[in-house]
């Protein structure tokens, strides 16, 4: 199976519903929830390292969790599925350090959980086996975990083959997530922040074509940290060798104003839904989420059609550059010369709205 070339094919945009997610959010408070929500959360798949375990579901996170056991860890190289008890792994050299392990859980992290929050699992997995230690990906929809609480040794975990991070290789990495999947036709697994990561174009291509389940990179990640977080120059230079790669855009590091969002057109308003709406590419991008919105985009092969509920600033691009800027209109439409489809490869639609800086990022649509 392929990334699906044509998004957003069949979706009835009048009674489309407009859920907001984010596939790399790191989440460790309920004050952190409460500002989330508060900026327009709808759907939860919470990213997590130290360990790599599914902050999932919500309700069933306490203080002490992950210091007592967690499904699944790397362990001499090896990924596995068992449930770790840590008092009783570190028993196994150290009986004096592993009585400092909590016994009791603690109190819930999250004790104000809207009704209509919608969740899946989701972490953040790095230090693989074959690649430097910047290749990061995170896994909407599945419960793989990988690494542990130990990050400054105190326990001794990684002195006994418990490893911090999966260092195993990223093909086998990604098997596991697959493996791992809430369900079968949705989620998948997204490269982070490749521009920060400094991953070669031809990397991040022999990542995509290893599975159709690699749904895409982070166009834009939101960091206020090193100017590294838009990726739009390496999104078109993997469009433009004919390749589907969804851009997803996530606030990673909790900012004071939540930039980067993923807009969801799911058939229903469940978990399941929104990770089938991911698996297909029928969300778009947004920087702001400010209440500018795609009323409809719609391409049938030869015309692309977009309207916007502001006028907006729309802009076209192929893999020739930008093909067509519009100013001041909410409505697009672009009439494609069938004898130039090998020319232009891609067609990849914004809209922006000067004065608030938000713009939107329509997923691609393939020609050839």
């Amino acid at each position: 199976m392929k990334r699906n070339r044509t998004p957003y094919t069949g979706i009835n945009w009048e009674k489309a519903l407009k859920i907001t997610g984010c596939t790399h959010m790191h989440c460790t408070t309920q004050e952190m929830l409460d500002d989330f929500v508060s900026q327009g959360l709808e759907f939860a798949t919470f990213s997590n390292y130290y360990p790599s375990a599914p902050w999932y579901p919500l309700r069933d996170i306490r203080e002490n969790s992950f210091r007592i056991s967690q499904n699944g860890i790397v362990k001499n190289h090896r990924i596995i599925r068992d449930r770790i008890d840590f008092a009783a792994a570190v028993s196994q050299w150290d009986e004096k350090l592993a009585a400092r392990l909590p016994a009791d859980p603690g109190k819930p992290v999250f004790n104000n959980i809207p009704e209509y929050l919608l969740e899946a699992p989701n972490a953040e997995h790095h230090w693989f086996a074959d690649h430097n230690v910047y290749l990061h990906i995170c896994a909407p929809g599945s419960y793989l975990s990988t690494s542990h609480f130990d990050r400054k040794h105190e326990f001794k975990l990684h002195e006994h083959g418990y490893a911090l991070g999966c260092p195993v290789s990223w093909k086998n990495a990604l098997d596991a997530m697959f493996e791992s999947l809430m369900i079968p036709d949705g989620g998948g697994a997204v490269i982070a922040h490749p521009h920060w990561s400094h991953l070669p174009i031809s990397f991040l291509m022999e990542v995509l074509d290893y599975d159709s389940r690699v749904l895409g990179i982070e166009v834009f990640n939101y960091n206020n940290v090193d100017y590294t977080e838009n990726s739009e120059v390496e999104w078109d230079h993997i469009l433009a060798t004919g390749r589907q790669c969804f851009g997803f855009f996530v606030e990673d590091h909790t900012m004071e104003t939540w930039k980067g969002k993923c807009i969801l057109l799911p058939e229903e308003r469940t978990a399941e839904a929104c990770l089938r709406a991911y698996r297909q590419g029928n969300f778009y991008g947004a920087i702001l989420g400010n209440g500018c919105e795609f009323e409809y985009i719609n391409f049938d092969g030869r015309t692309l059609r977009a309207k916007c509920n502001r006028p907006m600033i729309f802009q076209l691009t192929t893999a020739q550059g930008v093909e067509v800027d519009s100013y001041g209109s909410d409505e697009f439409v672009y009439q494609l010369n069938e004898n130039e489809r090998s020319k232009h490869v891609f067609l990849r639609l914004t809209a922006s709205e000067h004065h608030s800086r938000e713009k939107l990022f329509a997923q691609p649509f393939m020609l050839v």
